[in-house]
């Protein structure tokens, strides 16, 4: 039993309010009992019957009528142990509580004892007790719950809801502890059945499927004091909902709305508006650094320093996703081969080459051939043609198979002669581009302003620089080959057994707001062109204080005003982007929206970008980017791949819509049916 004072500072007044919170405490204590494979019983949602079974280390006889009382647990003497504790459950009042609203039976045998017992409970009270035969481990069954209480059994949900918030807990801590092997059964149906492999992955298959399983992202990320693991989803795992997303800390089930924010603006630039991404999310911290007695159920936890915590757990989130390959996959991406099948593909090449290395080395050196070998041909006269069609269409299958398993390492590799003459190909097509400088848009730049990459090329000129830094989680769009547009609006190229398509507009835009941006920061001046006569502006007097300060954030874009009278503003230049004057459009929804109405907002400073100002920034690009359904040269689209490689984020333009999605050869196949 805990003395009074530490059970003063823990007590938590913690009632049983439906089912699903008897069926959290009675699991937690079951994984506080190291059991590893644990069942989960209901029916009618929990209120006819809840049996929970494990085979942890059971209790001793003599200590179950303690475990029921009120405030006693093995798992902590003092409140200082709170710190280092690792166990679920430490105020002792889990059991008291569910025996004092139903009947309970509690069948166990401890690890050190030679026979189980039986114990019964009423409305809290001890009925009976004695021994009988069973195996290591605990059963406990409540049933009638709320049998004393009926007001409270009146107001409990209908059975699907009930057994919903079940389901959906159990969820949650078999993510949690994937090294368990959890079993749901609600009224005799099993809904839920883990492997208890140890891998998070393994979870998330059962519970979300394989194909989302492909679609996710595996975090490795360490940061003292934070070290984060789990899994976020790629741009095919947007959500309209926060739902799935799903942390736990030091491996407990937690609800942080902070966490929640800053997952979100991690994916910043990723997702659309009103999207919000998916995540399983583990992360350890410092026992010192948590106060996980700050909420009855423990699902509400206080981080020392959230602030700095949430600001590394962002960090961690952006730097997986910038090594991550987030192309956007037509189809389902996947195909299984049988056992038989990989079983005929290696012997088949064994007989072609006659080797002793792993079949993966012998496809790849047989992708060089275009032609059968001679043992093909031998084979093919001695088994017939059916069967050696059959071979070729299984090791065609195995190719796109490894393709898909390692996509980035295969793309990067031009092994066939195809790729080869393609490769030679587009470096004919750039050196024809740095001859000819071809010119998107006429030049309309005033050559009077700072230097930029505007008035560095004074237009959209093909450029003969290479990428400053290859995106390593992409595969290289320059040796590919250029198929041609479709629709005037789509980019497509052919790579190594798959084809890219990109949307020109929103790779052009992508790579716009980032030069931007980057020359917003650096200090420079976008480029303007001044106006014959001057365009008056209206102002309502309100705003005047907030035009006058931001008189300088204008110049940068491009705008240069003065102010004319007590309502008026003078615009006397524009911005000028790929060569075409802009609007005065954008300068009056900053003016109505105050967006540097504050120092908070701008203070002048030359690398301080406002979220609003970037938004003005992303519009000033969209307008002034490729549109769709303009055609474009073989350099000008060479120019295009070569400035999308060189963006920090080349998978989504500013307003998260997808810029590169892949259709696999073999979804080709599929559709034609030329794979069943």
């Amino acid at each position: 039993m805990l003395n009074n004072e530490t059970i003063n500072k823990i007590a938590a007044g913690e009632v049983i309010i439906r089912p699903v919170s008897v069926v959290k405490e009675l699991v937690e204590n079951a994984i506080d009992a190291g059991a590893n494979h644990i069942s989960v019983m209901i029916e009618a949602g929990g209120k006819n019957q809840i049996v929970i079974r494990d085979n942890g280390c059971g209790v001793a006889y003599n200590e179950i009528p303690l475990a029921f009382k009120r405030h006693a647990t093995s798992k902590l003497t003092t409140i200082d142990d709170l710190e280092t504790i690792n166990s679920l459950g430490f105020r002792g009042e889990a059991l008291s509580s569910v025996s004092a609203v139903a009947r309970v039976q509690v069948t166990t045998r401890n690890e050190n004892e030679e026979v189980g017992s039986f114990t019964s409970f009423e409305g809290g009270m001890l009925i009976n007790q004695r021994v009988c035969s069973y195996n290591q481990g605990t059963e406990i069954k409540v049933w009638d719950l709320f049998f004393n209480t009926p007001a409270r059994r009146k107001h409990m949900e209908k059975d699907k809801k009930e057994e919903g918030l079940i389901r959906d807990l159990m969820n949650k801590i078999a993510l949690s502890h994937p090294n368990i092997a959890f079993q749901v059964k609600c009224n005799g149906r099993s809904v839920l059945d883990t492997p208890g492999s140890g891998k998070v992955i393994d979870v998330v298959n059962v519970l979300y499927g394989w194909e989302e399983g492909n679609n996710l992202i595996a975090i490795d990320y360490e940061n003292s004091p934070m070290k984060l693991g789990g899994y976020i989803g790629n741009l095919k795992m947007m959500r309209n909902h926060r739902e799935d997303q799903i942390f736990f800390i030091n491996g407990r089930y937690i609800k942080n709305p902070q966490l929640a924010q800053a997952l979100d603006e991690a994916y910043m630039g990723y997702t659309m508006k009103h999207q919000h991404p998916f995540g399983i999310i583990f992360i350890e911290l410092p026992g010192r650094m948590l106060d996980i007695n700050i909420h009855p159920a423990k699902t509400e936890i206080k981080i020392l320093n959230e602030s700095l915590i949430c600001l590394l757990f962002k960090q961690g989130i952006r730097e997986t996703l910038r090594g991550a390959n987030l192309v956007v996959n037509i189809g389902d991406g996947k195909e299984q081969l049988s056992e038989k099948e990989m079983t005929q593909i290696i012997n088949k090449i064994e007989i072609d080459k006659k080797i002793e290395n792993s079949s993966a080395d012998i496809i790849k050196k047989k992708t060089k051939d275009d032609q059968c070998s001679p043992d093909r041909d031998k084979m093919q006269k001695q088994t017939g043609s059916n069967f050696n069609d059959r071979m070729i269409k299984i090791e065609e299958k195995a190719q796109v198979h490894i393709a898909q398993i390692d996509p980035i390492v295969t793309n990067s590799k031009d092994v066939t002669h195809q790729s080869q003459n393609e490769s030679s190909k587009a470096d004919k097509d750039r050196e024809m581009s740095n001859k000819n400088e071809t010119l998107f848009f006429e030049s309309k730049i005033n050559q009077k302003n700072s230097e930029s990459v505007f008035e560095k090329t004074n237009t959209f000129i093909v450029r003969d620089q290479a990428p400053t830094s290859k995106k390593e989680n992409l595969p290289d769009l320059l040796k590919m080959k250029i198929v041609g547009q479709l629709f005037n609006g789509y980019i497509l190229l052919e790579g190594m057994k798959e084809i890219y398509l990109i949307d020109q507009h929103a790779a052009h835009e992508a790579f716009l707001t980032q030069e931007l941006e980057g020359l917003f920061k650096s200090g420079g001046l976008i480029p303007s062109q001044g106006l014959v006569t001057p365009i008056p502006v209206k102002i309502r007097p309100k705003d005047l204080d907030g035009v006058r300060n931001a008189l300088a954030f204008y110049k940068k874009i491009g705008y240069e005003c003065e102010v004319f009278g007590e309502d008026s503003l003078l615009v006397r230049s524009v911005p000028v982007l790929m060569g075409e004057p802009q609007t005065i459009e954008l300068l009056k929804s900053a003016i109505d929206e105050n967006i540097c109405d504050t120092d908070e907002e701008y203070s002048g400073s030359d690398n301080v970008v406002s979220l609003r100002i970037k938004n003005k920034l992303i519009s000033m690009a969209c307008k002034a980017a490729i549109k769709g359904g303009q055609p474009l040269t073989q350099a000008e689209i060479q120019q295009l791949l070569t400035d999308l490689m060189r963006l920090d984020n080349p998978f989504t333009c500013p307003h998260g819509r997808p810029i590169i999605t892949r259709l696999k050869e073999y979804e080709l196949m599929k559709l034609f049916k030329r794979v069943i």
